[in-house]
């Protein structure tokens, strides 16, 4: 057989085991993270439309429950999140996915006050994120991107749960941990670090008026930013709520 025929095999054995389709889910799936902080029913929506041609494509269908289960964790929704979050333990093998499933839960374990349960899953994410860390430099872009997503949701959600049980030093590390450069290139996480780290107790460096202002400067540039062409309510309100706060203070 030919070089040129044994390419021309190859490519149709890939495609034919690619998922049929593969670039259809992805591309609903991006749809419907992009609505997270915008239209939860939109991207309620969206992830059930990836879900339903997913049926050849594991990641695709992880993903898609992901975005399910954030929508119910945004609606208080703890049942309907636990389910979907465990149909991707049980029928997916994506450790971008698991990953992200496992910060998903360690939110629903602070929302719920399930301390020891929280310490499982963020150890479970921790052991998924180092083994991604050895081959991101290898992956697509698109899966770079969804590592950005599980690393960042990873830092902020420990954040938050260090903060509501009073351990700042702890919060403190990792806020710290997040790389705002490379958050830039997801917009929701960019505004979720600009809030963090705004809203007060992440900036310790400078007099009580400089700490007062530099986080006054993170919140107004989280306004306007979440204010853009193509806005973000969350994060607006989130921002004007904690901008009021601020002018209170004497």
């Amino acid at each position: 057989m030919s070089p040129s025929s044994i390419l021309v095999v190859a490519a149709l054995f890939l495609s034919a085991c690619s998922p049929a389709n593969k670039a259809r889910v992805d591309e609903l799936n991006e749809q419907s993270y992009a609505y997270h902080y915008r239209n939860l029913d939109s991207t309620k929506v969206l992830a059930e439309r990836a879900l339903k041609l997913s049926e050849d494509y594991s990641s695709g269908r992880a993903e898609a429950y992901n975005n399910l289960a954030f929508v119910c964790i945004a609606k208080m929704d703890y049942k309907g999140a636990k389910g979907w979050l465990k149909k991707i333990e049980e029928e997916s093998d994506n450790q971008i996915e698991l990953a992200i499933a496992d910060v998903q839960n360690m939110r629903l374990c602070q929302r719920e006050s399930h301390n020891k349960d929280f310490y499982a899953y963020r150890e479970k994410a921790m052991r998924r994120l180092r083994r991604i860390r050895e081959e991101v430099n290898s992956m697509p872009p698109r899966e770079s991107k969804r590592v950005i997503y599980a690393k960042s949701e990873f830092y902020i959600v420990a954040a938050t749960y260090f903060y509501y049980v009073g351990l700042d030093e702890p919060m403190l590390q990792e806020l710290n941990r997040l790389d705002p450069d490379e958050l830039e290139q997801d917009s929701a996480q960019y505004l979720n670090y600009l809030y963090n780290m705004g809203a007060g107790g992440a900036i310790t460096h400078g007099t009580p008026q400089e700490i007062c202002q530099a986080e006054f400067d993170m919140l107004i540039r989280l306004y306007f930013l979440a204010s853009g062409s193509n806005p973000y309510p969350y994060w607006q309100a989130n921002a004007l709520q904690s901008i009021s706060e601020h002018i209170q203070d004497p």
